[in-house]
């Protein structure tokens, strides 16, 4: 994803940060800079933040640990943490609520507290973790991209 942007806006300089073993098989990728770490502990300053399907994978505590972190990573003012997830609709009718649900399953099957989130689900984890204001964008796709502002 992350080389795919910095190709399109060569301008951007990203930063892939992941666990440091998976870091050391990373490709070089022009624009790129891999750096190895743990979001529970402190993410790399920068002025956003992209997350796809990470926090599904956690529990609301470990969510808020990593939002909290994001928070500190990014300018007050300015900075924005984009989050790509599945948003269940609190009725269970969205397009993709079905296969939302099935995910939800394997959230629950294969991690400690991991699931997929509606909205107010969203929102409860989005404050806690220091970002006040969100926007939720539909697509017509599983995913929803969800833009959370500190201020």
């Amino acid at each position: 994803m992350v080389a795919e942007i910095v190709k399109s806006h060569p301008h951007i300089k990203a930063t892939n940060f992941d666990l440091p073993h998976v870091i050391t098989t990373a490709p070089l990728i022009d624009g790129v800079c891999h750096v190895g770490g743990d979001m529970f502990k402190e993410i790399p300053s920068a002025d956003a933040v992209f997350m796809k399907w990470i926090l599904h994978n956690w529990s609301d505590e470990d969510c808020v640990k990593i939002l909290r972190n994001c928070r500190k990573a990014i300018p007050a003012k300015s900075g924005i943490v984009t989050i790509v997830e599945i948003v269940l609709q609190p009725d269970g009718n969205g397009m993709f609520d079905e296969l939302g649900l099935v995910f939800d399953l394997l959230m629950m099957a294969h991690t400690s507290g991991g699931k997929e989130r509606t909205e107010l689900q969203w929102k409860k984890l989005l404050e806690e973790g220091g970002f006040p204001r969100y926007k939720i964008i539909s697509i017509p796709a599983l995913p929803s991209i969800i833009e959370a502002y500190p201020e």
